[in-house]
């Protein structure tokens, strides 16, 4: 019997989505499980969308004839391309299921609590899934309603694996590190943020930031994953998402209640405190290993930048340390292909039984 992982190459090599998919697979692969490559889609319009239909079927093709009864095989949840050509996969899964092979889903994201608007996307892929690798309680209950009804393990916080760290030194840092994607859609509070405390310190590292409408003082530039936790200058890394100072709003705020966001993870690994806000789904996470703080609104986090004690604030940097050094090398993805290895031979002794 053998384990497949699913891989496809991101064609945004800067961004944290393929970062935290590369970094599963390197765990997962030195665990002994075998990559299939596939290619993602590049985001090109009508006719790309065609030609990765074609792609799509051809390589799930191919995969059928190389699984067998008995083999595992671990999708990264959702697939990099077209949601809706995604689905042209799920027959070739359903037969492969047919024939005895089991399905793992890791989920990075669910696009309906993301505004996606085809609404059964969602639930079509994750109601074929034999297990399920959630981020937290709250999807895992998210997931039972879409529907799912087979086991389901929780990763907790995902891991971001560096060969060394070099973080800014605790006495050169100042102000809060922002960093992912500075669009407007995405991260229209970063520049409501240059109007209200225009005085701020802040450092912004990410794509798509509109410097005509953007403070350029604070903007940093794009920085590679591998990179980018050695580069953060700030005292705090900060989590928040949407179009207000107040709270998090729209799909992204929602979103924030649902997912583990991976720029926590950055932050961490960078041995860095975080502010979050207080109704992320990681806000308890943060609060009770004392690594960060949990605020309902950017006020109150401007608050808490200038008014921590150093003592402190050392503190928390030495939790920070600990949390990330586990992030660093691995330990929560390891952490939960346990469970998941512990689960698959009752799934395979339902699955003789059928």
């Amino acid at each position: 019997m053998t384990n497949y992982v699913i891989c496809e190459r991101s064609l945004h090599h800067a961004h944290a989505g393929s970062k935290a998919r590369d970094d599963i697979r390197q765990v997962l692969e030195s665990q002994s499980w075998q990559p299939f490559e596939v290619r993602p889609g590049e985001n090109k319009g009508y006719f790309d969308k065609l030609v990765c239909v074609g792609r799509t079927l051809a390589v799930w093709h191919r995969l059928e004839r190389t699984v067998r009864c008995g083999d595992v095989v671990l999708v990264q949840f959702p697939l990099i391309m077209y949601n809706k050509v995604s689905l042209y996969a799920l027959p070739s899964v359903r037969r492969m299921k047919a024939r005895g092979a089991l399905f793992v889903f890791l989920i990075h994201d669910l696009e309906t609590l993301r505004g996606y608007s085809y609404t059964d996307f969602d639930k079509q892929w994750v109601t074929e899934a034999d297990l399920l690798i959630s981020h937290n309680p709250r999807m895992s209950e998210v997931l039972r309603k879409y529907g799912a009804t087979v086991p389901i393990v929780e990763i907790g916080i995902f891991d971001y694996l560096l060969p060394q760290a070099n973080p800014v030194p605790m006495e050169q840092r100042h102000g809060i590190d922002i960093a992912g994607n500075l669009s407007h859609g995405k991260a229209e509070y970063v520049y409501r943020l240059a109007e209200r405390f225009p005085k701020a310190d802040i450092n912004l590292y990410g794509p798509k930031y509109d410097r005509r409408n953007g403070k350029t003082a604070w903007y940093r530039g794009i920085v590679a994953p591998d990179e980018l936790p050695d580069k953060l200058e700030g005292r705090f890394g900060l989590i928040w998402d949407g179009d207000s100072l107040d709270t998090c709003g729209g799909y992204y705020g929602k979103y924030l209640t649902v997912n583990n966001p991976h720029k926590l993870s950055l932050y961490l690994a960078a041995d860095k405190p975080v502010i979050i806000w207080n109704k992320a789904a990681l806000a308890p996470f943060v609060v009770e290993q004392g690594v960060g703080v949990a605020v309902e609104s950017l006020q109150e986090a401007m608050a808490v930048e200038y008014g921590m004690t150093q003592s402190e604030y050392a503190r928390m940097v030495r939790r920070a340390s600990q949390l990330g050094q586990k992030l660093r090398e691995g330990w929560f993805t390891r952490e939960v292909m346990a469970k998941v290895q512990a689960v698959l031979p009752s799934l395979r002794r339902e699955n003789k039984e059928r």
